[in-house]
């Protein structure tokens, strides 16, 4: 009996060991990338926008429909349209002039490029979006880590401060500072749990899994160490019009309106008109034609001076455009470039100085409290600011990667797996 209640009790646990395994999931900064190019909604509409413009291609070159007819003439009155004296089957065509389709095709190829470059500059904001969520659910997870460190110096701090009190040993005063400084770490361990949970939720949501459930299954395999990314303003400005989708786009936008242009001014041009034609008169049915025939722009002061004028207009705010964009672009990157070097240079700080420094605090105040050289609130102050150290590192350590990933979205490149960046 013992035998068949173990056996039952293996078989009932057995599905939540398997969910557990199943939930242990690896997840690296790579992978949570691909994840969310392949789930996001945004880079399939843009996707979906590139054969869009395959489409418009071809409608926008085709000839126009041709017409087909036929017709019966010299019917007698009265009588049936069998009986007619002459009955033409024709085909017409009307061809624009060349040249035009040429300019069509050029214009309808710019316009793919573009709906290319938008589906890039997608892809860089959501990479951005993943990258930023993926370090700051490392920098929270942390962040949680020393605060529960924290509230228990607190907590050993508050309690000692309770029997020094008792013994004679301890202020009200200090009693009541303990009681506030427990009070706030355990309010610092909250805040930080739920700024770990939001975390969690929006990197959840960048992946593109919407409103499942926000648990804590991925195991992140990145770390959160500082790397030196030696990188230049001078070979960003270099690289930048050919990297950024916004510059390529405002270029290609220029292009367009210049083939408009010339499409306007292409509507001089006549359009070509053709007709084949086989007749049957009085029973015999050996007779064909065909025509020829151009179309006069009489009118041109009209409508195709309109066109041109309206085309030239738009080319010359296409152009302010594109200079506008190149000069906000290279704001942006000059901003973003100013501030990954100050959170560069905390970061340093912190890895080279501030937290070496405490760490050696530390390691002191541990040998004086065991010499017996420091009292116990003493050492606790030490090891509270090693924690307290360490968690601004973590902070500055997410500052200095999202600085670099804002960077990276602005120039289009890949610092991270890059070197040619670098001096």
């Amino acid at each position: 009996m013992e035998k068949i209640c173990a056996r039952l009790l293996l078989f009932s646990l057995a599905p939540f060991c398997v969910f557990g395994q199943i939930n242990a999931k690896r997840l690296s900064l790579h992978e949570a990338v691909n994840i969310a190019l392949s789930n996001n909604a945004n880079i399939k509409k843009a996707t979906e926008n590139i054969s869009a413009t395959d489409g418009r291609f071809w409608s926008g070159i085709s000839l126009p429909q041709p017409e087909i007819g036929v017709s019966y003439q010299y019917t007698p009155v009265n009588s049936g349209l069998s009986n007619f004296g002459e009955r033409t089957f024709e085909v017409k065509q009307s061809i624009e002039f060349p040249y035009i389709y040429f300019l069509k095709g050029s214009r309808l190829n710019k316009e793919k490029e573009i709906a290319v470059y938008n589906l890039e500059l997608t892809k860089l904001t959501l990479t951005n979006q993943v990258k930023t969520s993926y370090y700051r659910v490392l920098a929270k997870q942390h962040q949680v880590k020393y605060a529960e460190e924290n509230l228990k110096i607190s907590e050993a701090f508050f309690k000692k401060t309770e029997v020094g009190q008792i013994a004679g040993e301890a202020t009200n005063l200090e009693k009541l500072t303990a009681k506030v400084q427990n009070a706030d770490a355990l309010n610092n361990l909250e805040t930080a749990k739920n700024e770990f949970a939001t975390a969690w939720a929006e990197l959840n949501y960048a992946l593109g899994f919407g409103r499942q459930n926000y648990d804590y299954g991925w195991e992140l395999t990145d770390s959160l160490s500082f790397a030196d990314y030696k990188i230049t303003l001078e070979r960003l400005y270099e690289s930048i019009d050919q990297t950024n989708p916004q510059i390529k786009t405002s270029e290609l936008t220029k292009t367009i309106t210049s083939i408009e242009k010339d499409i306007a001014w292409s509507s001089l041009l006549p359009n070509i008109n053709l007709s084949y034609f086989r007749q049957t008169r009085d029973g015999n049915n050996g007779f064909y034609g065909a025509s020829f025939g151009i179309s006069v722009p009489l009118w041109f002061m009209f409508e195709q001076k309109g066109n041109i004028q309206t085309a030239t207009a738009n080319q010359s705010i296409a152009e302010s455009e594109a200079l506008l964009a190149k000069s906000e672009i290279a704001l942006k990157l000059k901003n973003a470039f100013a501030d990954f070097e100050n959170c560069s240079r905390q970061a340093k700080l912190y890895a080279n100085d501030i937290l070496p420094q405490a760490e050696e605090i530390h390691k002191s105040a541990i040998k004086s409290y065991d010499a017996g050289e420091l009292t116990y609130f003493e050492y606790l102050q030490a090891k509270q600011t090693l924690i307290n150290s360490r968690n601004s590192y973590v902070g500055a350590l997410f500052s200095y990667y999202q600085s670099v990933f804002r960077i990276e979205e602005i120039s289009g490149q890949n610092i991270i797996d890059k070197s040619e960046l670098e001096k």
